[in-house]
């Protein structure tokens, strides 16, 4: 599980839970997700998805990248591990064909089992919130794949088997109740309220055959890396649906679109302080009169073992400690 406001998990990392499947509390998450923090998780993802390569029969300044999507001679290639920077001096097999490369290795040593390696922006699919006015106006030339996503339905969630489906959490719950660590005082109570999402990944590309392969090549990457996200707080991934495929010709450019839909649970938690009991005011009448200096104490209503306790004219206070 990634620390918190780290790097998140590669899909190729060995979870920890799976060899060490006797530690009860790497099976689960100890964190919750929002939809923001999701599509950031998406994000980072799809940097290392596109990033990952193999070694080569050819040499080792040969390489494969088989998830990169755009592969020039002269373009650069960072290795994040090693803090060196390659240029690519062949492509061998062109990228979604293979991505087999050869870099110049003349003035640093190639490339090692274990290091990481990323591509430039230039070279990585666009991924964004929404279509803006920038990406619609670019030109042709310079306009690369793009992953868009939206929230397409948010609702409270299910608290059955299947999502969108009665009976759904309508307001936050309790969770759980723990001392305040700073006030003795006081307790904090954790809240939660579940949602069901969908969210829309709408992918462009310029021609149909390229964005029929963006849209596999993404279904591909999600799901890859849903064990990630779920270890990093995500409570549910479902692949929801794909719809009817369209060409948008109402922006400068002519843009082939295809979209899919997913499902995530999430879980909003909030934590409310609210201090111990510490006075109980009870208040009565009585129907006759008592005589001056009566003590109702013999009728039951003797100190708590916990507290003590004030006689009033009409009623008693009890004290709790």
């Amino acid at each position: 599980m990634a620390e918190i406001n780290k790097k998140i998990e590669s899909y190729s990392d060995i979870p920890y839970f799976l060899t060490n499947n006797q530690d009860r509390s790497m099976r689960q998450s100890d964190r919750n997700a929002t939809l923001n923090q999701i599509t950031t998780y998406i994000y980072q993802s799809l940097l290392d998805f596109q990033g990952k390569w193999q070694t080569h029969s050819r040499g080792d300044s040969v390489i494969q990248m088989p998830n990169a999507r755009y592969l020039a001679v002269g373009d650069k290639i960072a290795n994040v591990t090693t803090g060196k920077t390659y240029l690519i001096a062949e492509v061998i097999s062109e990228a979604t064909k293979g991505g087999v490369i050869r870099l110049n290795t003349q003035s640093t040593l190639p490339p090692v089992l274990g290091d990481v390696l990323a591509l430039e922006e230039k070279n990585t699919v666009n991924f964004m919130s929404s279509y803006s006015r920038y990406y619609q106006d670019l030109p042709l030339v310079d306009w690369r794949d793009t992953i868009s996503y939206s929230i397409k339905r948010r609702e409270p969630g299910t608290i059955g088997n299947h999502p969108f489906d009665p009976p759904t959490e309508l307001k936050p719950r309790i969770r759980q109740y723990i001392p305040d660590p700073d006030h003795r005082d006081c307790h904090v109570a954790i809240m939660g309220q579940w949602f069901d999402n969908l969210v829309q990944f709408d992918c462009w590309s310029k021609f149909n055959n390229r964005v029929d392969e963006l849209i596999e090549w993404f279904e591909d990457f999600m799901y890859k890396y849903i064990w990630v996200w779920k270890k990093n707080g995500v409570n549910e991934i479902l692949y929801w649906m794909r719809i009817t495929d369209t060409e948008v010709s109402k922006w400068r450019n002519d843009l082939a679109s295809r979209t899919v839909i997913y499902y995530f649970k999430t879980e909003k938690i909030v934590t409310l302080k609210e201090y111990d009991l510490r006075q109980i005011d009870m208040y009565f009448e009585l129907d006759n009169a008592l005589p001056s200096g009566f003590v109702g104490v013999k009728y039951g209503n003797a100190p708590l073992a916990s507290g003590y306790m004030e006689v009033l004219d009409k009623g008693f206070r009890t004290y709790i400690t």
